[in-house]
């Protein structure tokens, strides 16, 4: 089967993102262990990157996209278990969940019901510029609730990791911009744009498929 170079790329970040999870779990195994909700979003990399293989060898099976977009909400979700439960008070955590845990369920129940809608509609459109999917849209939300956490408890973050958490909202701003438009992009700024597109789940197109 022929694999288009932004398939092949797309695969080979997915093997990096499983690897991404592993050396984690390495770590707390032979090291020192970590909290469970912590171990539950390592396992949860891990897994998110497996479908991804899968749905960039079969471009348009809505089965491995509904596998590829849900695992990642579910990675997206045990971030947010992970990290509200270092910087939030108990009664706050309790609140958020359960709010983010409906939100996403439905999310779920959406992607579910696109493997059989007749036509996969985007949720939210920006005219000639673009548009989002749900799945998108499920995941841009998480990811900004993930960062609002790390910004609340940056007084918690050691001194010398704090100028990385500055760069957490550039790089989710700028990582949403090869996700949304739908001309294709340039040959000159693809791979210099392709950390950044698949580090949110945006992943690059190949034509075909723009």
């Amino acid at each position: 089967m022929y694999q288009h170079e932004a398939q092949l790329a797309n695969i080979v970040s997915s093997y990096c993102t499983c690897l991404g999870g592993i050396l984690p779990l390495l770590f707390c195994g032979l090291y020192r262990l970590q909290p469970r909700r912590w171990l539950f979003a390592y396992a949860c990399i891990l897994i998110t990157g497996i479908p991804t293989v899968w749905l960039h060898s079969v471009e348009g099976n809505r089965v491995a996209s509904f596998a590829d977009v849900g695992t990642n909400i579910l990675l997206a979700w045990a971030l947010i278990v992970a990290v509200s439960g270092d910087f939030l008070s108990r009664t706050s955590r309790w609140r958020l969940l359960s709010v983010i845990t409906p939100i996403n369920l439905a999310g779920i129940g959406w992607l579910i019901w696109e493997i059989f809608a007749p036509e996969k509609r985007p949720l939210i459109t920006f005219g000639s510029f673009g548009q989002f999917f749900a799945g998108e849209v499920f995941l841009i939300a998480n990811a900004w609730v993930v960062v609002i956490l790390f910004l609340i408890g940056r007084r918690q973050i050691p001194t010398p990791a704090r100028p990385a958490l500055w760069v957490l909202p550039a790089l989710l701003s700028v990582g949403l911009q090869p996700t949304a438009p739908a001309d294709p992009l340039d040959d000159r700024t693809r791979p210099a744009l392709r950390p950044l597109s698949t580090l949110f789940g945006g992943g690059l197109r190949p034509p075909a498929a723009r």
